[in-house]
């Protein structure tokens, strides 16, 4: 028993040599020992459509204060404050001439211009930019 209680009292004495050591040698503001979160890295580039989930916000509120750019699109700012599910087939006609006419590296900034005007994309519409973009 007695073999056991000098290995105990030999694992608290180098358990306060070390805690006494690290107390020392630590700085003060110094977070070595807290959980320390891993830097998160933008889960997309620039030309990230804004539509997915794993694009951060800071992505599209990058972008807020940049002035309202138009591509050839005024005809769309009739659609304002409709809901994205509300638009005919001829309508989304008018959505498609638009899209297809666009270069891939304006896809997002068409995007956050229908953002910024309180135009909702169509559903269709947004899918097939979506696909657009992925391609």
């Amino acid at each position: 028993m007695l073999p056991a209680f000098y290995i105990f009292l030999a694992m608290v004495v180098i358990g306060v040599i070390l805690f006494i050591h690290d107390r020392i040698t630590s700085k003060p503001g110094d977070t070595k020992n807290e959980a320390v979160e891993p830097a998160v890295q933008d889960a997309c580039s620039d030309d990230c459509c804004g539509t997915h989930d794993v694009c951060p916000s800071e992505m599209m509120l990058k972008h807020i204060n940049d002035p309202i750019e138009y591509y050839d699109d005024e005809e769309l700012d009739a659609f304002k404050g409709r809901d994205a599910s509300d638009y005919s087939d001829d309508e989304l006609e008018q959505w498609r001439d638009v899209l297809y006419t666009l270069k891939h590296d304006e896809l997002l900034a068409w995007e956050r211009s229908i953002k910024k005007r309180g135009i909702q994309l169509p559903d269709v519409i947004k899918e097939e930019l979506i696909s657009m973009h992925n391609s």
